[in-house]
């Protein structure tokens, strides 16, 4: 006699399509994690996820264009100048006015050019001393505190104001920046002057030392002598040019005037305005 279990379990591979999880047909079960048709949730489940993503990403930057509305309306930017350290805010994109925009960047130019040419003009004293000229050390010495004083001196003093005050819209509140300009840049325009003449002892390479290193054969400081006086050429001529299109323009503006740069000096102190330099 043979044994015949009375309820036999059937071969699932026997009749795939009876399975309620067979291919291509609809699963009715839930599965152990709760999903509904398929590994978690389908699509779904996945429409929820991308949509919220979207709408934080869009919040994102919502908030990022209110930030930068209110640093505009401020006149506050976050520090971004020089990239290897920022301590200052310089973006002349920020300036509306094409004309305006156009000066400040030409301006830029010629403080980058200073600064090349105060480096240049070192390397060139550092020939002369080698050359065996008889002011040489003097002139080395000079040399290397314009790189340090007039680099930084500059900055603060002529460029920093000039561009705060076309960052300005109101005229009364950019008076200040332009007569801080008007006076350090003209002692520039004569510093430069000074410097392209090149005085032995002086601590400029220009053009007298100049002269006497290819009068003596010394070709490589002549060379280096050359490039800086070319550079500080380049600072008399394009810094008067730039100085006047600033002047033409605040004879544009009835508020840039010395009344309206009074007041506003009386109201703040210099050491308020120096200070104000560092948060814009």
């Amino acid at each position: 006699m043979s044994y015949k279990p009375t309820n036999p379990v059937k071969d699932p591979f026997s009749q795939p399509n009876e399975s309620s999880a067979s291919f291509g047909g609809q699963a009715n079960t839930t599965n152990a994690y709760g999903d509904y048709g398929g590994y978690g949730g389908g699509a779904g489940a996945s429409d929820p996820r991308a949509a919220e993503l979207s709408r934080r990403e869009a919040e994102l930057a919502r908030r990022e264009q209110d930030l930068a509305r209110r640093e505009q309306e401020s006149g506050s930017y976050r520090n971004n100048w020089p990239p290897f350290y920022p301590f200052v805010h310089y973006d002349p994109e920020i300036i509306e006015d094409p004309t305006k925009r156009q000066t400040i960047k030409l301006i830029g130019y010629q403080w980058y050019a200073l600064a090349a040419t105060l480096i240049i003009n070192m390397l060139g004293c550092i020939f002369l001393l080698l050359a065996g000229a008889s002011e040489g050390g003097a002139d080395l010495a000079s040399s290397i505190s314009y790189v340090v004083v007039i680099g930084l001196a500059s900055f603060i003093l002529w460029f920093r104001p000039i561009y705060l005050g076309y960052c300005r819209t109101e005229g009364k509140t950019m008076a200040i920046f332009f007569y801080i300009y008007f006076l350090f840049g003209g002692f520039h325009l004569l510093y430069s002057i000074y410097m392209l003449v090149g005085i032995p002892s002086t601590g400029s390479a220009g053009l007298i030392n100049t002269i006497g290193m290819f009068t003596q054969g010394h070709i490589l400081a002549a060379v280096f002598g050359t490039i800086s006086t070319v550079g500080w050429a380049f600072q008399v001529l394009g810094g008067g040019f730039l100085y006047k299109r600033v002047w033409d323009f605040k004879n544009g503006n009835g508020d840039i005037s010395m009344e309206n740069a009074t007041s506003q000096l009386k109201a703040s102190s210099i050491k308020t305005i120096v200070l104000h330099q560092s948060r814009m």
